[in-house]
């Protein structure tokens, strides 16, 4: 196995294909790379994408493993390096990222890349790939070998036509079935035999073309899977690539001979569906559609359902541009997601939220460098006796001419904008000088974002805000959901241990409306359990929610961490909260957030 500094000496063993594998973290990079050599591939290993487009020409390397977050040079910056000097038919690109994020895989793929994978790496997903990429490029070469051949042929046999003529027509077809084969690998995802994003482009420009003046001459569908996510982080990447398999074979079954359907990338497939029938044709179509998808699918033994969203735009009635009937069908489907196993057609409504969202992202692109999304703080009080404990940090933006903005509608923009990581450093960085202007020696708690736990550089980010503001790790509580953990559990437990090692405290939120899941509170360093205020707020009218929201704060007992209950709202939730021995709370009882981090009230007086 070769690396940036040198080879190990060359292996007598008959190599499959020569890989280079770019991964900045060293533990990865080489078991990974020593598994693929046992495998019979000659793998060159490098830490950095820095000047990877010289070793792919110097080294002969006939396929790139190349990870997506990466300090020096990303990997999107470093694919469109490679796709500037080497085409993807000789070049294979497989991105890995840690990332199941359908943005993510789009960029990736539209940059040039090949295929993907997601972290952790199902090995055996992983060669099936790399031999159907190094497969593809050995046809490929064998193409341009057989049109290279044709040349000189052609040119020997001038004089001599005519007695050529049938040799050369064999050639002529053997030439053509090979680069059939080509064009058919290079348009069609190996995985399903569906159409790809790149044909799935191609023919929606071909029907935009032959659009006359009629109405809804043809429909426009995003289908996105439901539930596949889970399902492929509980039973690996292997049973999620069985899944899609049936999942594009259904799909191919409920459609007319003269639809179009495509996997665009990860769990999102889209139809082109003629429109003869209108509106309540295409509604049928998509009805049948979500009915097959949503019967169950046997896998391995296995009974799983998943399920579909789908958004529809109409041509030409929603727009004559690939770009806007991508975008306004992929806006439809979101607004479905809203009511999961849904279809919705694209509309007026949509089209203003679309363009109010587009206006909010501007604004808050400016808004968050400007220091206008601000730090808000609401109390958290130890039930028994109504004292501070500390403040939880929420984001507030005190819009100069719109008044206050809501995080409901903010945060959302700015999570689909990338934004979400730049505004969590400038609110941390104010939430801890405005802590240490406070009286009094409270914990402060902060939300993290699912990428954030991604991050390798996270802790190091964290430590140096406290130290750029002398605030006490002590006193920081980082606050992490199940679901942002889900998938990457050895990642998260490694970011969130190194901040436990430095004094930091960590809870786990929103505990009872994820996997609630006992392998989570035994693997990582959890200090305190946040029982979701959706549980809270009904126990003293749903004796279903008391007793969970009272099995929980007794597990948290049971385990020794600290539990808060969420959305206290009224006395008589407190008082019920105080008889289960919940330790802290947090709620409107006790004060709403404020832009300062202040609590005015009284201490409950204890009953005897």
């Amino acid at each position: 196995m070769s690396s940036a500094q040198g080879s190990e000496g060359a292996s007598s063993v008959t190599r499959l294909g020569r890989i280079l594998l770019v991964d900045d973290q060293a533990q990865n990079r080489d078991m990974l790379g020593r598994r693929l050599e046992r495998r019979g591939y000659d793998v060159v290993l490098r830490e950095t994408a820095i000047g990877i487009e010289d070793a792919i020409a110097e080294l002969d390397i006939e396929l790139v493993l190349l990870d997506w977050m990466m300090p020096e040079r990303s990997g999107l910056d470093a694919l469109h390096g490679i796709r500037q000097r080497f085409d993807a038919e000789h070049v294979p690109v497989i991105v890995v990222t840690a990332l199941d994020d359908g943005d993510i895989v789009s960029k990736a793929l539209e940059g040039g890349a090949n295929d993907y994978i997601t972290k952790p790496i199902d090995l055996r997903v992983l060669t099936a790939r790399v031999k159907a990429q190094l497969d593809r490029r050995q046809a490929v070469l064998e193409l341009d070998a057989i049109r290279a051949s044709l040349e000189r042929t052609v040119q020997e046999r001038t004089q001599d036509l005519l007695s050529a003529n049938e040799t050369l027509s064999a050639e002529i077809g053997e030439r053509e079935a090979a680069e059939a084969r080509a064009q058919s690998l290079a348009r069609h995802d190996p995985l399903t035999g569906l159409a790809n994003r790149r044909h799935f482009l191609e023919e929606l420009d071909r029907r935009i073309a032959l659009v006359g003046v009629e109405e809804n001459a043809f429909a426009l569908m995003f289908v996105d899977l439901d539930r596949f996510k889970p399902i492929n982080d509980v039973h690996g990447h292997a049973i999620g690539d069985q899944l899609l398999q049936v999942i594009g074979t259904r799909l191919i079954g409920c459609i007319r001979d003269d639809s179009f359907a495509a996997r665009l990338g990860g769990d999102e497939f889209a139809v082109l569906l003629e429109g003869p029938g209108g509106r309540e044709g295409v509604a049928s179509a998509a009805r049948r559609i979500l009915h097959e998808l949503s019967a169950p699918i046997l896998v391995n033994g296995l009974k799983l359902t998943v399920g579909a969203s789908i958004g529809i735009a109409l041509c030409p009635e929603d727009g004559r541009d690939a770009a806007d009937l991508l975008q306004r069908g992929d806006a439809a489907m979101l607004r479905a997601k809203e009511d999961r196993g849904a279809f919705k057609f694209f509309d007026s409504s949509i089209d203003e939220e679309l363009k109010s969202k587009a206006a909010l992202e501007t604004e808050l692109r400016s808004a968050i460098p400007n220091g206008d999304i601000v730090p808000y703080f609401q109390p958290v009080v130890h039930c028994d006796t109504g004292a501070l404990a500390g403040f939880e940090v929420l984001a507030r933006w005190p819009h100069k001419e719109r008044g206050m903005i809501s995080p409901a509608d903010f945060i959302p923009v700015a999570e689909d904008a990338g934004l979400v990581d730049a505004m969590f450093w400038a609110l941390l960085a104010r939430a801890c000088t405005k802590a240490l202007d406070a009286p009094g020696d409270f914990i402060l708690a902060v939300n993290i974002s699912p990428s954030q736990v991604r991050d390798q550089w996270f802790p190091e980010k964290v430590l140096r805000t406290l130290r750029e503001t002398g605030f006490p790790a002590q006193r920081l509580e980082i606050e992490v959901t199940e679901s942002a953990m889900i998938g990457d559990v050895a990642r998260a437990k490694s970011s969130l241990m190194s901040l436990k090692n430095q004094g930091v405290r960590i809870a786990l939120d929103d505990f009872g409306t994820g996997y609630s899941s006992l392998f989570l509170l035994r693997e990582l360093p959890i200090d305190k359990l946040k029982i979701d205020r959706s549980f809270v707020a009904r126990i003293t009218t749903d004796r279903e929610n008391a007793t969970i929201v009272g099995a929980l704060v007794g597990l948290g007992k049971a385990l020794g961490l600290k539990v808060t209950a969420e959305g206290v709202e009224d006395e008589e939730t407190a008082a019920a909260l105080r008889a289960m021995g919940c330790e802290l709370a947090q709620g409107y009882l006790y004060g709403h957030a404020t832009e300062f981090p202040q609590y005015n009230v009284a201490p409950i007086r204890a009953v005897g």
